[in-house]
């Protein structure tokens, strides 16, 4: 499959490097197939990109990486589109916005990855995460990551 990219110009990919979101991802619910690339500048960043639009990439990080108590408080229900079986690997991550000075990421609706069915979701947590929490980060860190970010705009 060719994707051509406004991030990440012309990728080739098999379809068993996409992830397939059945629900697709809040606000963009008809884009359900996905790649997720690293970020070749910025090693706490993955991108999630949309294998029918180009010009669609949402930068994502580890919300443990940051924050290490964070834990993902959702029913068994939300869970059941990734078909997750003893033994399976999930990644969860979280979206980043921002600018200059103030990096933010969404712990209230994490995106869950099953590594092993390449299957993905967006939830919302049941708790009371916040929808921007600042990234703790270095300024060396964090010019990198503002940096990765305004290339995706």
């Amino acid at each position: 499959m060719r994707i051509d990219t406004q991030r990440f110009g012309t990728l080739r990919l098999n379809a068993n490097q996409l992830f397939l979101f059945p629900q697709g991802l809040i606000g963009m619910e008809t884009l359900r197939q996905w790649a997720l690339l690293p970020d070749p500048q910025n090693a706490s960043v993955a991108w999630l990109q949309s294998a029918s639009r180009g010009d669609r990439a949402i930068a994502l990080v580890s919300p443990r990486a940051f924050f290490e108590d964070y834990r993902v408080h959702v029913t068994r229900r939300e869970l059941a589109c990734l078909h997750m079986q003893p033994g399976a690997e999930m990644y969860v991550m979280t979206t980043v916005s921002g600018h200059v000075g103030k990096l933010t990421t969404n712990l209230r609706s994490p995106l869950l990855l099953n590594l092993s069915r390449r299957l993905g979701c967006q939830v919302i947590t049941s708790d009371e995460q916040p929808i921007q929490r600042s990234l703790p980060l270095a300024q060396a860190a964090a010019d990198s990551m503002v940096q990765s970010l305004r290339k995706a705009a």
